[in-house]
C-alpha cells in the first residue's frame, strides 16, 4: 500500500499529446529557440499516463519531443527572465 510520487525535470511527449507542433527542427537547428520566443506562450499536454509532478521555475524542466519512440531535446540552457 502507499502511493508513487515521482518528480521529473523532463517533459517527453509526442505531437499528440501536445508537443508544439510550430516548432520546426530546421529552423531551431539554424537559430535556436530560446525563452524569450515563448514569452507569455501557453502549452497544454495531456494523455500521459499517471500523474506527473514538474518543477517549477526557476528550476529547468526539459521538453523532450518523443518521435516515434525516439527523445530529441535540445541541451540549450535558456535563463528565465
Amino acid at each position: 500500500m502507499g502511493s508513487y510520487i515521482e518528480l521529473n525535470d523532463t517533459l517527453q511527449i509526442t505531437t499528440k499529446q501536445g508537443f508544439p507542433s510550430k516548432l520546426n527542427l530546421k529552423r531551431h537547428l539554424k537559430k535556436a529557440y530560446t525563452a524569450k520566443d515563448f514569452k507569455n506562450k501557453v502549452f497544454e499536454f495531456h494523455s500521459k499516463p499517471g500523474a506527473r509532478i514538474y518543477h517549477l521555475a526557476p528550476l529547468r524542466c526539459f521538453l523532450v519531443h518523443n518521435i516515434n519512440g525516439k527523445w530529441l531535446y535540445s541541451n540549450t540552457t535558456n535563463k528565465m527572465e
